[in-house]
C-alpha cells in the first residue's frame, strides 16, 4: 500500500502554477531546482506521464544535464516503457559514464526484459568499492531482479538486508513489506521490524510495516497499536490513519475507527471517501441521524460516490422510510451496477412496500452479480419461502448449487422439504447442515418459526448442542 504524505502548500502552489502555464503553452524558462521539485512531486504521486512531460521540458532546456535523463529513464521504467528507458540511459551514460544510478536503473530494466544474468553482472560490478548507501541501492535493485524471477524469498532477503543497513531508506522500507506479502514471511517481517524499532523507535515506516505484519498473523490489537504509532510519529502520514482505522473496523471497534477517521478527515479532508467511512461507523453504532448528515456531505462533495448513496439507502431502511431508501439504492446502482449488496438492499426495500415483482427482479440481480456468495441466494430463497413459493425456492436452491456451497443453503433446503411435507428428507438435510455448521441452525426458526414446535427437530438440535 502506498505511503501517503500530506503535501506542503508551497509545493502545491508551484505545481498549480506550472500546470496553468502548461495549459496555456507558456511554461517558459524554469530554474533546474523547480524542475526537480516538479518531477519529485509527480513521481511521488505516480503521475508518470505528467512527469515525463516535465522531464522533456527540462531536457530541452538543460540538454547536457545527465540528471534529467536519469530521471526520465526511471519514469520510463516505471511506465514499463523499457526500450525507451534503455535509450535514455544510453544518452545519460554518454554524458556521465561513471554515474552508478544509471547502472542501477539499467539492471532493473534488464530484469523486466528477463535478462537476469546481465542484470546480476551489472550489480556485481557495482559492489566493488560500494559505499553503505550504494549497497542499499544495489540490494533494492537486486530485489527487483528476484521479483521478476518470482523468487520471493530471495527478494525478501535482499530487502531485509537493505533495511538492516539503512532503515530510513523509504523505498527499501516500502518494498520489504511487499516482499513479505509475496513470500508470506509475516513472522520474519514482524521480528525484522521489531529489531529496527529497537534501534530506531521513531521510524514511522517500521511501525507501519510492523502493524501490517501483525495484521497478517491475526494479532489485530497489536496491529492497531503499531499502526497508531506510525501516524503519532508522523502526523502527516495518511496511510497510517486509514489502515489503522480499517483494522479497527475488522475487529468491530467502531468507536476507535470513528475517532481516527474523523481526525484524518479533519487533517487531510474534506474527503468524501473518509466521510463515507465515518458514516459507516455511525451506522454500525446505530447513530443513524448523524450518519445521514455525513453521507449527505459526502454526496455534496462528490455526487458520483455510489457507496454514499447505498449507505444512505441503508439509513432510510433502518428508519423504515422505504421510498427514500428505494430512491437512494437506485442512485447507487445507476452509478455502479456490479455490487450485489446494492441489489439486495433494493430488493428488501421493495419487499417492505409489498412490490413483490420488483423485489423478485432485484433478488435475482443480487444472485447473478454475486453468485459465489451464499448470502444472496439465502435471502432470495427466504423471500420465496415466505411467499409460499416452495417449488420456486427449490429451483433457486438447485441453481445456487452450480455456483456455491454453504450450510445456510442446506438449512434452506431442509426448511423447504419440511414445508413440502417431506419430513424424512428434512431430517436428513438438517443433520447434514448441523454437522456442517451448528451455529447457523437458528436460521430455520427465522425463516419458518413453526419449526420451533416440531419435537423431532428440537431433539436433533439438542443432541448436536450437547455434543458441541
Amino acid at each position: 500500500m502506498e505511503n501517503k504524505i500530506k503535501r506542503d502548500s508551497a509545493l502545491i502552489n508551484l505545481v498549480s502554477d506550472f500546470e496553468s502555464k502548461f495549459d496555456q503553452g507558456e511554461v517558459g524558462y524554469l530554474d533546474e531546482k523547480v524542475y526537480l521539485q516538479l518531477l519529485e512531486y509527480y513521481e511521488d504521486e505516480y503521475l508518470f506521464e505528467k512527469a515525463l512531460e516535465v522531464a522533456d521540458f527540462a531536457i530541452e532546456q538543460y540538454k547536457y544535464r545527465s540528471e534529467f535523463y536519469i530521471i526520465k529513464s526511471r519514469l520510463l521504467l516505471n511506465s514499463n516503457k523499457i526500450n525507451d528507458c534503455l535509450v535514455a540511459l544510453e544518452i545519460a551514460e554518454s554524458i556521465a559514464p561513471f554515474e552508478r544510478e544509471i547502472s542501477i536503473i539499467k539492471a532493473r530494466a534488464l530484469a523486466i526484459k528477463k535478462q537476469f544474468t546481465e542484470a546480476h553482472e551489472i550489480l556485481e560490478d557495482l559492489r566493488v568499492g560500494a559505499t553503505k548507501s550504494d549497497s542499499v541501492d544495489i540490494l533494492i535493485a537486486e530485489s527487483f531482479i528476484y521479483e521478476h524471477m518470482k523468487d520471493y524469498n530471495a527478494m525478501y532477503d535482499a530487502l531485509a538486508n537493505a533495511v538492516t543497513i539503512d532503515s530510513k531508506n523509504e523505498e527499501a522500507m516500502e518494498r520489504v513489506w511487499i516482499s513479505a506479502e509475496l513470500s508470506r514471511r509475516y513472522d520474519d517481517s514482524v521480528e525484522l521490524h521489531k529489531y529496527i524499532i529497537e534501534k530506531d523507535p521513531y521510524n514511522y515506516q517500521a511501525w507501519y510495516n510492523l502493524g501490517h505484519g501483525y495484521n497478517c498473523i491475526w494479532e489485530y490489537e497489536k496491529a492497531i497499536d503499531a499502526l497508531e504509532y506510525s501516524f503519532i510519529i508522523n502526523p502527516d502520514f495518511e496511510s497510517g490513519y486509514l489502515d489503522c482505522a480499517d483494522t479497527c473496523l475488522q475487529i468491530k471497534d467502531f468507536e476507535r475507527a470513528l475517532e481516527i477517521y474523523i481526525e484524518a478527515n479533519s487533517k487531510f479532508g474534506p474527503n468524501n471517501e473518509l466521510m463515507v467511512n465515518i458514516a459507516h461507523c455511525y451506522i454500525s453504532l446505530n447513530r443513524i441521524g448523524i450518519a445521514k448528515q455525513w453521507l449527505l456531505k459526502a454526496i455534496k462533495l462528490d455526487g458520483y460516490n455510489d457507496e454514499a448513496f447505498f449507505l444512505l439507502g441503508e439509513c432510510y431502511a433502518k428508519d423504515l422510510v422505504w421510498y427514500n431508501a428505494i430512491n437512494a439504492y437506485h442512485k447507487a446502482i445507476d452509478l455502479e451496477n456490479r455490487r450485489e449488496e446494492y441489489y439486495l438492499g433494493l430488493a428488501k426495500a421493495y419487499l417492505a412496500v409489498e412490490d413483490y415483482n420488483k423485489a423478485t427482479i432485484n433478488f435475482q440481480m443480487a444472485t447473478q452479480t454475486g453468485p459465489e456468495e451464499t448470502l444472496y441466494w439465502k435471502e432470495y430463497i427466504c423471500f420465496l419461502i415466505k411467499l409460499g413459493l416452495y417449488d420456486e425456492a427449490l429451483q433457486v436452491l438447485d441453481e445456487a448449487e452450480d455456483h456455491t456451497y454453504g450450510a445456510d443453503l442446506i438449512y434452506c433446503r431442509a426448511i423447504t422439504a419440511y414445508l413440502l411435507k417431506d419430513k424424512e428428507e428434512c431430517m436428513e438435510l438438517l443433520e447434514e447442515a448441523l454437522l456442517e455448521n451448528f451455529d447457523e441452525h437458528k436460521i430455520i426458526f427465522d425463516i419458518a418459526p413453526e419449526l420451533r414446535l416440531d419435537k423431532d427437530i428440537n431433539s436433533m438440535i439438542k443432541y448436536f448442542a450437547d455434543a458441541e
